[in-house]
């Protein structure tokens, strides 16, 4: 059940909202970038989860960059940081490739 942030006054549906992510969460089921937000609210602080929703989009823009960087030094992953073919004596990934 994927959820839509939008504008409401009504701090009861989030928090239906919120109970039934965390839910989802305990069963184990991924979380969509909006329930993930809405998980993590924190309805004592703030009054919709529109800030949640704003830093993991900052977040995930991060991750891709990253990702894209790993992937121009011919790095398919994080895991292959750890795997021997791309470990030289200790040395770090960038001077393995001399970059």
């Amino acid at each position: 059940m994927a959820y839509e942030i939008r504008e409401t006054k009504d701090k009861d549906h989030w928090l239906r909202m919120r109970d039934e992510a965390l839910r989802k969460h305990r069963a184990g089921d991924r979380l969509t970038l909006e329930e993930t937000a809405i998980a993590i609210w924190n309805p004592d602080k703030e009054s919709q989860p529109m800030t949640c929703m704003g830093i993991l989009k900052i977040e995930k823009r991060a991750l891709e960059k990253l990702k894209v960087a790993l992937k121009n030094r011919k790095i398919n992953g994080l895991d292959d940081l750890f795997e021997s073919k791309f470990r030289e004596y200790g040395r770090p990934v960038s001077a393995v490739y001399d970059r």
